[in-house]
């Protein structure tokens, strides 16, 4: 069964910094775009492209952890400017139950390791 991450207004979903500069694939219109994660939540996260991607752009990501692949729908949001570089926001629309499981495990080692933002 699919979960639809619905965002607490007041509670914001722990994140953690991705470190060693991590890739990542979305599927855009039907062609594999890389990009490397930089931050990543149960709701969402911050990716870094080669190229512009338009806001509002859906998106199946792919991504690999220590726990197994993990998938799911994202909307990327409006690109931002950082000292690092342009990057790209997205929060996750829809994802899997087991994807879901696997990435709230990875966080919680990730946040244990001091990786939390």
């Amino acid at each position: 069964m699919a979960h639809f991450p619905q965002p607490h207004r007041s509670v914001r979903a722990p994140r953690v910094r991705v470190p060693n500069s991590e890739s990542v694939n979305f599927s855009l219109e039907g062609k594999r775009v890389p990009a490397v994660l930089h931050e990543i939540s149960t709701t969402g996260g911050l990716a870094q492209f080669t190229g512009a991607v338009r806001a509002g752009t859906l998106a199946e990501i792919h991504l690999r952890s220590k726990s197994g692949p993990i998938s799911g729908l994202v909307e990327l949001l409006p690109a931002i400017d950082r000292a690092s570089g342009k990057l790209q926001p997205f929060r996750f629309v829809a994802i899997g139950d087991e994807d879901h499981d696997r990435l709230a495990g990875v966080l919680r080692q990730m946040i244990d390791q001091g990786y939390g933002a």
